[in-house]
């Protein structure tokens, strides 16, 4: 080897000799006290989402200790904690021309933390060694004219490779409000071989007190912050609220000993029946104030939560009681809200029955009274029958899953014939206080047979009878219309068991025969019938002391009496009562808790009901100078040669009616104005009418938007127009932009029509205005302008960023990383899009690279378009976000095909395939071609060849 070469060094690197060690101290309220506790001690402590200690008795975290207070009046301060912390974080670097400033302005902190430190310190020499290096920073108080230097911190001959926090404690604080500034002594690093950014974390405003929070359940964590990041997240796994419990129940059993004699001892219990109880007595935190310990029916409770506990299956081959409630309430809301919340859990309905608040749960119950033709006004029952939008069949239900972390899980549950009939209708529900899978299973199976069941309302009004029962109960419809026979009327005369009715009714059998009375008490008899004398007397296998013209219903082995549940009763101004019922099936909890089938009862002789028009829409078209209405709707085909009737209205005054076969109608010559449509369903061989159901719509200018509401952020707005008049005839609107009022006016700059809009082309911290106009067929609206500033970009998370360089290549990732921060003054966040591109001599981009920063490294995207494509907040996925708009579009060669339903091919054929078989369209050379399901064609238009 040759006298000039030299021995290769390794570089050498000092070793750390900065570590932040910190003990934190947390005291969390966990609720309204007294409480149970926690569930299973430290187990039921998690620390970013981890339990302090597992069920195997390991524990998870090292130093941590805790200490538990549950809420009683009289309970001690938390040891350990003399003093109460206040920690506000701050997060923000200090620069040497920007020292960093916070004001204080509570009169009753006593002492002040200050956390300041590094990210990391250290420096690298020529030959690449790391060697420790110094950095200082001051903090100071003043009033905003003259400082006054508190404490130096200063770290001498110091090197660490991560993060370093200390903490300086001001104890002699001036008179409130005072600012605190932290300030760098020492200059900015401007290479990559000196490492000494310096950072300002948090303050903490300090209070020399102590506090016993009387009711309130409290819990104080101490442990190493060494082992987290941050502020550890915390949850806590605990028994709630002890209440009111009946002294005869176990809540732990769930079982009922004896009588009750109606007398309470506190217990910890999730019975959702003595939730509400405790909520509505409660005088600290309840209604117990306003309705106190007799103004609640506390014995149908008692019922109630007897059925609460019931067990029932859970879907795992368990049983579980059929109802708890596990839930906290977290915010003040109206009281009717959160009871209703809590009535939900068991399936029931607050009533104030006139004395006393007590609840009607939607279960089988006996039946209370019955109506017939003969003891409603007019004679007169009115029917609804509810919309096929209202009849989900699909019911997506969140609910709480202890065996996902306590996290949010949504549990699926369907009909599969009934997607088969009416086609996916989804419902969304929240379960509240439901901590079960198989409760949440059942919340959804209950809300689709709800609705498949119970699908017809009636109203009528009655005398004075009419409040005897209350909101909730059972009652039976006697309807002769309905039924197409006599099944209710009054009794005549009354002859110990001979009774003689007001009409002549027809028994087929009668060994299943009973007559059904209400009798002097008011008690509802169902009396066997032994034979009929004639054809309005029978005689009764007992006799029943009724009073005369009191109504009697028929039950036999072929129709009966339908079942109502009463929603409400309101008075009339001519003393009568109306009553709104809901069709009620007493099979439904079998359905719902055992999965039971169940056959359909008769309720009528009439083999095919007249099926209900379902899904009535308008389109309005313009037409000349006046405009055409189509009406469509949709309907079951349950009967032959069925038509409708469609009328037409404008201004309540009837201008067109029509019998037609189709399930579609149009209307010409029709000028401005407001009008509604009714259809209803006609038998086409004995006139037999259905339901009407009604649309109304107008044929006007949209009315001006009421609003705009705009949701700024760094580098995009959202605008949502808000329209609090009735909209019509698809009515959109349109979008202008500007940087001031008079541009947005001058309507210069078009965004697009939409139902809502996002403007991704935004500056941080600038004022955009944004003028909206509301549109349909008919007109247009005035403007309505609005305006806002976007945020303010602090640390550039989801923006698009570029830099010019002279090759426009990507460089190393620390090196990135500082020249984003020298070209824009902050460090790139999570999602932050960074190009690095050159120009060629004719001024035009000649390079470009583009990465995209995760958090810790720029790395490069699957796929990044700069230029033609811009998809930010537009296209996501594999789908276009709906309410946006694309102007112009050309698509050029190729073909199209949307899900093998809409095809068009290179030479402009297009086949649209339906989903019902081999039904489908096809448009080729100038020929029209429809064909039915089973492929057969049935209409074609153009060339008539075959």
């Amino acid at each position: 080897m040759g006298k000039g070469s030299k021995k290769a060094k390794t570089p050498r690197e000092a070793k750390d000799n900065l570590k932040s060690h910190q003990c934190l101290r947390i005291v969390d309220m966990l609720g309204e006290g007294q409480i149970k506790g926690l569930v299973g001690d430290l187990q039921g402590i998690y620390l970013n989402d981890t339990p302090i200690q597992s069920p195997d008795g390991l524990y998870n975290f090292k130093g941590v200790s805790a200490e538990l207070v549950t809420g009683t009046q009289t309970q001690e301060p938390l040891s350990g904690f003399s003093y109460t912390e206040n920690e506000i974080p701050v997060n923000l670097p200090i620069k040497k021309t920007t020292p960093i400033t916070r004001t204080i302005s509570d009169p009753n902190v006593d002492r002040v933390r200050i956390t300041v430190g590094v990210q990391a310190l250290k420096s690298v020499d020529n030959n690449g060694n790391t060697n420790r290096t110094n950095v200082s920073m001051s903090i100071q108080i003043g009033n905003g004219y003259s400082w006054k230097t508190i404490k130096n911190v200063d770290l001498i001959d110091k090197k660490t490779n991560s993060q370093y926090l200390t903490s300086v404690i001001i104890d002699e604080l001036p008179e409130t409000p005072f600012n605190i500034r932290v300030v760098r002594n020492t200059p900015d690093s401007t290479t990559q071989t000196l490492s000494n950014d310096t950072l300002w974390s948090s303050y903490t405003e300090i209070y020399d007190t102590k506090f016993s929070y009387p009711n309130t359940a409290l819990i104080g964590l101490k442990f190493d912050s060494e082992q987290f990041s941050g502020i550890p997240r915390r949850n806590y796994l605990v028994k709630g609220m002890i209440i009111k419990v009946p002294d005869n129940y176990d809540p732990e059993t769930r079982e009922y000993t004896g009588f009750w004699s109606g007398n309470f001892k506190l217990a910890w219990t999730d019975n959702p029946a003595w939730i509400l109880y405790d909520l509505l007595t409660n005088k600290r935190y309840g209604m117990g104030e306003r309705l106190g310990s007799f103004g609640v029916d506390k014995f149908t409770l008692y019922t109630v939560a007897q059925y609460c506990d019931q067990l029932v299956e859970d879907g795992f081959g368990g049983r579980e009681p059929r109802f708890t409630c596990n839930c906290y309430l977290t915010e003040q809301r109206q009281a009717y809200e959160v009871i209703n919340d809590l009535c939900s859990v068991f399936r029931a309905m607050p009533v104030w029955n006139g004395s006393q608040y007590t609840v009607a749960m939607d279960r089988p119950s006996d039946t209370v009274a019955i109506y017939s033709n003969t003891n409603v006004v007019n004679g007169q029952f009115n029917y609804t029958s509810a919309a096929l939008k209202d009849r989900h069949t699909v019911v997506h239900v969140r609910y709480v899953d202890p065996d996902n972390n306590w996290e949010t899980m949504t549990e699926y549950v369907a009909d599969d014939e009934l997607i088969k009939r009416f086609g996916l209708n989804v419902a969304q529900v929240d379960a509240f206080g439901c901590t079960s899978r198989g409760q949440a299973h059942r919340v959804g199976k209950w809300i689709i047979q709800t609705e498949k069941l119970e699908t017809q309302t009636v109203t009528f009004s009655v005398g004075r009878e009419g409040i005897r029962h209350l909101p909730g109960d059972i009652i039976g419809i006697a309807d002769n219309d309905y039924a197409g026979t006599a099944i209710g009327g009054r009794v005549k005369l009354i002859e110990g068991d001979k009774i003689t009715l007001d009409r002549e009714i027809e028994i087929k059998n009668l060994t299943d025969a009973y007559l059904c009375v209400t009798n002097i008490n008011c008690d509802l008899r169902k009396i066997k019938i032994h034979e009929q004398t004639s054809s309005n007397q029978i005689v009764l296998t007992e006799s029943v002391n009724i009073d005369e013209y009191s109504v009697w219903c028929l039950y036999d082995n072929k129709i009966k009496p339908r079942l109502f549940k009463a929603l409400s009763i309101a008075e009339n101004d001519d003393g009568t009562y109306s009553i709104t019922a809901l069709e009620h099936n007493h099979n439904k909890e079998e359905i719902v808790d055992k999965g039971t089938v169940f056959e359909k009862e008769n309720n009528t002789l009439f083999n095919w009901d007249i099926p209900p028009v379902e899904q009535l829409q308008v389109e309005v078209t313009p037409e000349s100078d006046v405009y055409q209405a189509r009406l469509y709707w949709s309907t079951p085909r349950t009967i032959q040669n069925l038509k409708f009737e469609v009328k037409i209205y404008r201004d309540d005054k009837l201008v067109s009616r029509e019998i037609v076969a189709n399930t579609e109608y149009y209307i010409s010559d029709l000028q401005q104005g407001k009008f509604s449509a009714t259809v209803r369903g006609v038998g086409g061989e004995d006139g037999r009418l259905g339901d009407e159901t009604t649309i109304a719509f107008s044929i006007l200018p949209p009315a001006k938007p009421s609003g705009l509401v705009l949701t700024p952020s760094a580098f995009n707005i959202a605008v949502r127009p808000v329209m609090t008049a009735t909209s019509s005839l698809g009515t959109q609107f349109e979008f202008y932009k500007g940087t001031t009022k008079a541009e947005a006016e001058a309507k210069t700059n078009y965004l697009g029509r939409a139902m809502s809009l996002t403007d991704v082309d935004c500056t941080p911290d600038t004022e955009y205005w944004y003028g909206v106009n509301a549109v349909n067929v008919v007109g247009r609206s005035e403007m309505y302008i609005a305006n806002t500033r976007t945020l303010v970009a602090e640390n550039g998370a989801g923006g698009l960023f570029r830099i010019q360089t002279q090759d426009g290549k990507f460089p190393a990732n620390d090196t990135a990383t500082q020249m984003f921060y020298r070209e824009f003054g902050f460090y790139p966040a999570r999602d932050t899009t960074l190009i690095i591109y050159s120009l060629g001599s004719n001024g035009k981009v000649s390079h470009s690279e583009a990465r995209l920063y995760n958090g810790a490294q720029w790395i490069e995207p699957k796929m990044f378009i700069d230029g033609d494509l811009i998809a930010t907040e537009t296209i996501r996925g594999d789908r276009l976000i709906a309410g946006t708009e694309i102007n112009a579009p050309i698509i050029r060669g190729g073909s199209i095909n949307i899900n093998d339903r809409f095809i068009v091919d290179e030479n402009g054929s297009a086949t649209i395939n339906y989903r019902n078989g081999n039904a489908g369209t096809i448009m080729k050379d100038g020929t029209i071609k429809i064909f039915d399901e089973t492929g057969a064609l049935v209409v074609q238009i153009g060339n008539l060849e075959v």
